[in-house]
């Protein structure tokens, strides 16, 4: 097979131990060299928020704490480096929707970890559904999700997060909608996005499962 990444072929066979386990074999999808161009994020010493930065609460948390009296904690598989970049371009910008295979086992594993009562990934509008074909978050996960509590508000046709200075993002205005109130309420919600920058779409989705009434909510990010 050949690396999604950069095309070498790789050279893999399952050991005795894949065998005899009976799970799911799960070959790689990048070569080790792409591989270890991406840098992994450790718990140690992380923010209890954002899960980005050092520190107990970073600056920016304490920010959404006296906001909203409440800060959402975020985990993320990697850091938002060169590598990840160059990655999230080709498969997100530019629609390579192979690319979706890259992160898939371990962005789905982290997200079963949390044996949240709902999994919700980040919708995208109806301009980007027609312009790109896919969401970049549920064509990551191979598993149970709700696509049909948050939405996008109709005509909303808000250019890229990755298009807009810090300030723009935070002061974007609420782009989503709860569309089935009853499924949130008591629930524990897990929300799923590919990237967490200053946390402004992860907080406009939170927010409208507070308000209705959800008994908990983190999230879970492809990179940071």
């Amino acid at each position: 097979m050949e690396c999604l990444l950069c095309g070498t072929i790789i050279n893999w066979q399952p050991t005795l131990w894949d065998l005899l386990c009976f799970k799911k074999l799960t070959p790689p999808r990048v070569c080790a060299r792409c591989s270890q161009s991406f840098t992994k994020i450790g718990n140690a010493d992380r923010c209890r928020g954002c899960g980005r930065q050092r520190g107990n609460l970073c600056e920016d948390c304490q920010r959404w704490q006296q906001k909203l009296g409440w800060i959402i904690h975020n985990q993320s598989l990697f850091e938002y480096n060169d590598a990840m970049k160059d990655y999230m371009q080709r498969y997100k910008f530019m629609g390579d929707y192979r690319l979706r295979q890259v992160f898939s086992h371990e962005l789905t594993t982290l997200v079963c970890q949390q044996n949240a009562d709902l999994i919700i990934p980040i919708p995208i509008n109806q301009h980007t559904w027609q312009t790109r074909g896919f969401n970049q978050v549920t064509a990551m996960l191979d598993c149970r999700y709700s696509v049909d509590i948050i939405g996008t508000k109709a005509g909303n046709k808000e250019v890229f997060q990755s298009q807009k200075g810090r300030q723009q993002r935070l002061r974007t205005s609420q782009p989503f909608v709860l569309l089935n109130k009853d499924e949130i309420c008591q629930k524990s919600i897990l929300l799923v996005d590919d990237v967490y920058t200053t946390g402004r779409t992860i907080y406009h989705a939170a927010t409208l499962c507070y308000q209705a009434g959800c008994r908990s909510i983190k999230s879970i990010t492809l990179a940071s």
